[in-house]
């Protein structure tokens, strides 16, 4: 019996140099060393707010960034991250339970009115 070796071919490792824009469009992304993408990261989150720094881990933060009008999902993501914050909550007078599900339901106003009084 003899032995057969069989070839092995492993695939070379794929790396995201692409991406696609708000065009549809793909365009090449610039190498970053990631220490110093680390540090990027480290400077901006040193000058939040702990309220904004929380924010921007649930998905609702950049508000004062954004171009053009807000999207229905974004205005979502900031609705519930406000019914998870116990300040807004109380503010807002609902359970976390009504709260949500009044933004599921396509309310946000209530949520987002009371943030924009703080």
């Amino acid at each position: 019996m003899g032995l057969s070796t069989a070839a092995t071919v492993l695939p070379s490792p794929a790396f995201a140099r692409y991406v696609m824009n708000e065009e549809g469009e793909y365009v090449k992304l610039e190498e970053v060393d990631w220490k110093a993408a680390w540090k990027a990261r480290a400077d901006k989150a040193s000058s939040m707010s702990r309220d904004e720094i929380f924010q921007a881990g649930r998905g609702a933060g950049n508000v004062g960034v954004r171009e053009g009008p807000e999207s229905d999902a974004s205005r979502k993501r900031r609705a519930f991250s406000g019914c998870r914050d116990p300040d807004g909550l109380r503010r807002t007078g609902l359970t976390e339970k009504e709260c949500n599900t009044r933004v599921l339901g396509g309310e946000t106003d209530f949520v987002l009115g009371v943030a924009a009084k703080e």
